[in-house]
C-alpha cells in the first residue's frame, strides 16, 4: 500500500545519534520499521510480522530485538517519526479539505437575482403564455448551467468507478515464473510471501489489491 505522505521526514543528525551503538545490520531493520510505520501509522506487535518487515528470520529476528526495543515505545511507536507523522498527516487533511471545499464552490451554480434555490426561474420570470424574450434567457441560460453541473459530476463518478475497478483489476500473467518472482520482488513482497502470490499470479488470479497489502 502507498501512503499518501510525502517522503519519509528524518532529522539525520538525531537518528545517528540515536542508532550509533547499532551495527550495519541493526541500522538497517530499524529504518525498515521506521519505513513501515511512515507508510501505515503503525506497527505490529507481533514477532512474526516484525520479523518479516526487517526481512529477517524468526531466530535472527530475536537476537536483534533487543537493541531495536530500546528506540521504541509501546506497540513500537517510534515517539519523533510518531509526532512528526501527525504533523504532517493534519497539514495534508487541511490541504485536502481545502481543495474540496474549493472545488465545491467552483463548480457550484451561479444564482441570479430572477432564480430560486434550485436555480429554475420563477413562472413570473418566464413571462406570459405567450413568453418573453427575458423570460426565455434567464430559463435556458440556468437550465444549461444547470445540465451543464450535472453531466460534470456524472463524468466525475464514472472516473471514479473506472479508476477503482483499475486499481481491483488482475494482474496480467507473466510469460514465466521466474519473470513473476522477478516482478514480485520488485514490488516489494517479502520472500516469505513469494510461495503464496507466486502461483496466483500465473493462473492470472491475483488482484492489485492483494498485491498492495502484501508489500
Amino acid at each position: 500500500m502507498t501512503t499518501h505522505l510525502p517522503f519519509i521526514q528524518q532529522p539525520c543528525g538525531d537518528v545517528l545519534a540515536e542508532t550509533a551503538h547499532l551495527s550495519t545490520e541493526e541500522f538497517g531493520a530499524y529504518q525498515l520499521l521506521c519505513f513501515a510505520f511512515w507508510q501505515h501509522g503503525a506497527l505490529p506487535n507481533e514477532d512474526a510480522r516484525l520479523a518479516r518487515i526487517v526481512r529477517a528470520t524468526p531466530e535472527r529476528w530475536a537476537e536483534i530485538r533487543p537493541a531495536l526495543a530500546e528506540l521504541f515505545g509501546i506497540d513500537w511507536e517510534p515517539e519523533r517519526l510518531s509526532k512528526r507523522r501527525n504533523e504532517v498527516e493534519e497539514a495534508h487533511l487541511r490541504k485536502s479539505e481545502g481543495g474540496r471545499k474549493g472545488a465545491q464552490n467552483r463548480w457550484r451554480p451561479r444564482r441570479t437575482p430572477d432564480s430560486i434555490p434550485n436555480g429554475i426561474p420563477s413562472r413570473s420570470d418566464i413571462g406570459s403564455a405567450s413568453g418573453s424574450a427575458s423570460g426565455n434567457y434567464n430559463y435556458n441560460h440556468n437550465h444549461n448551467q444547470n445540465q451543464n453541473y450535472n453531466d460534470k459530476h456524472k463524468a466525475r463518478a464514472l472516473e471514479d468507478r473506472e479508476y477503482t475497478r483499475e486499481v481491483d483489476a488482475f494482474i496480467p500473467k507473466p510469460i514465466s515464473e521466474a519473470e513473476g518472482e522477478l516482478f514480485l520482488k520488485k514490488k516489494g513482497v517479502f520472500p516469505p510471501d513469494l510461495p503464496s502470490l507466486l502461483p496466483k499470479l500465473m493462473r492470472g488470479e491475483l488482484r492489485r489489491s492483494e498485491l498492495e497489502e502484501a508489500c
